[in-house]
């Protein structure tokens, strides 16, 4: 009896350094899961070389192949780059300078980042910590939206104590802004330190999100710190400095963004 034939009609072969499975070159770029890419190659919005591919088992060329996906072109994480950044205070998340303070451009400059890097989402000028940078538009879409579910940690600092009557109101959405109730956020007391310092987790991103919420129970933010986005920490990070982020932290943020756990095998 012989062995049944793949339904593509040919025999995928196996990777090799010049080579990768189109279906896993498209998940690696961001295209959701193995499987997900492989109904974009059914569904014909795959092209190679300028010619709509529906073989499941076809090979790219990674050093000549132009791949596409509806007519935009694909590129693997390893093209792209993301940055950390500790972004110091008193300076606004923007490459422009607003009202007198110093924007993000000098340390750009400094670190001799190009241009096409831009800041993924924003930490407000009295807000300190990890400020990633990226030149990957697709990946600093999805992790700036409320549902891509990259949770981002924050050190917070209040002028009082929080009572206990009104955790339910940060932890279960009990708090509205802007006529929309607030996703329920992660809270925990900092036990290093006093009542009034907690740490905040949260994965949706309104202007100046955490000061109006606890605004709202009459207590202010006297000091905000980001620790964390998804799987990347700050670490040691100086205040002002960047630090390239390597290839298996760029695949786990990537993972978390799309919401693809699937194993790189």
């Amino acid at each position: 009896m012989t062995n049944p034939k793949p339904n593509s009609g040919t025999m995928a072969k196996p990777d090799n350094d010049a080579t990768m499975r189109l279906n896993r070159y498209l998940a690696r770029a961001g295209h959701g899961s193995r499987r997900a890419a492989e109904d974009l190659i059914r569904q014909g919005k795959v092209k190679i070389a300028g010619e709509v591919v529906r073989d499941l088992g076809r090979q790219v060329n990674l050093e000549k192949d132009q791949v596409e996906v509806d007519d935009k072109p694909v590129r693997l994480p390893e093209d792209f780059r993301v940055y950390a950044f500790h972004k110091p205070l008193d300076v606004v998340s923007t490459l422009r300078a607003q009202g007198g303070q110093p924007s993000l451009v000098p340390y750009r400059i400094q670190a001799d980042i190009p241009e096409r890097f831009v800041p993924v989402g924003r930490l407000d000028s009295m807000s300190t910590g990890l400020l990633l940078w990226t030149d990957d538009g697709a990946l600093n879409q999805v992790l700036c939206r409320p549902g891509s579910g990259v949770w981002k940690r924050y050190e917070v600092e209040l002028n009082g104590p929080l009572p206990a009557t009104k955790l339910p109101l940060l932890t279960k959405g009990g708090i509205r802004l802007d006529g929309r109730p607030c996703l329920p956020c992660r809270l925990e007391m900092d036990m290093d330190k006093t009542t009034r310092h907690w740490i905040m987790e949260l994965h949706e991103g309104r202007k100046r999100q955490i000061r109006r919420m606890f605004s709202e129970i009459d207590l202010k933010v006297l000091r905000l710190h980001r620790t964390d986005v998804g799987p990347i920490n700050l670490g040691k990070l100086r205040p002002g400095d960047f630090r390239r982020l390597t290839r298996d932290e760029v695949l786990s943020l990537r993972r978390e963004a799309t919401g693809n756990r699937e194993r790189d095998r």
